[in-house]
């Protein structure tokens, strides 16, 4: 039995607004200040100011749905992303070993008890059970 892929939780619109509005500090703080310097500095017409306030809210309107799924996408945790990747036994699992996943050490059990796989092999990570990895030969 295949288990089951990462828990990818459902983010509420609030949050979702709150990451796209978090996000667009740094420009509006930008664009205030310049604002600011093109009206005290410069003395370039409050219009102008308006104007460009007016463009940058036409500018997010326009690009938000090309965005909108970036501030979407629920967060996963390294372990979460680990699933369904390869890595290679170290020493056999039999049915307890380790494996190698990219730089890391980690501990690891077959997920079939009855089988065993010799050190090289990859190995496909399935799940967690608390800090070890519970894999089955790839391929």
């Amino acid at each position: 039995m295949k288990p089951d892929k990462p828990n990818i939780r459902h983010i509420p619109f609030n949050r979702i607004l709150r990451r796209y509005l978090l996000y667009q500090i740094p420009g509006i703080s930008i664009l205030v200040l310049l604002s600011l310097f093109f009206v005290h500095i410069v003395e370039v017409p409050i219009w102008a100011v308006w104007l460009l306030a007016g463009a940058w809210i036409v500018k997010e309107l326009v690009t938000v749905p090309f965005t909108w799924r970036l501030y979407s996408r629920p967060r996963l945790s390294p372990t979460e992303l680990m699933i369904d990747q390869e890595g290679i036994v170290l020493e056999k699992l039999d049915p307890v070993g380790f494996v190698k996943f990219h730089s890391e050490i980690w501990e690891a059990e077959v997920n079939d008890q009855d089988t065993v796989i010799e050190k090289g092999t990859k190995v496909r990570i399935l799940e967690f059970r608390g800090m070890k990895l519970i894999v089955e030969k790839a391929g």
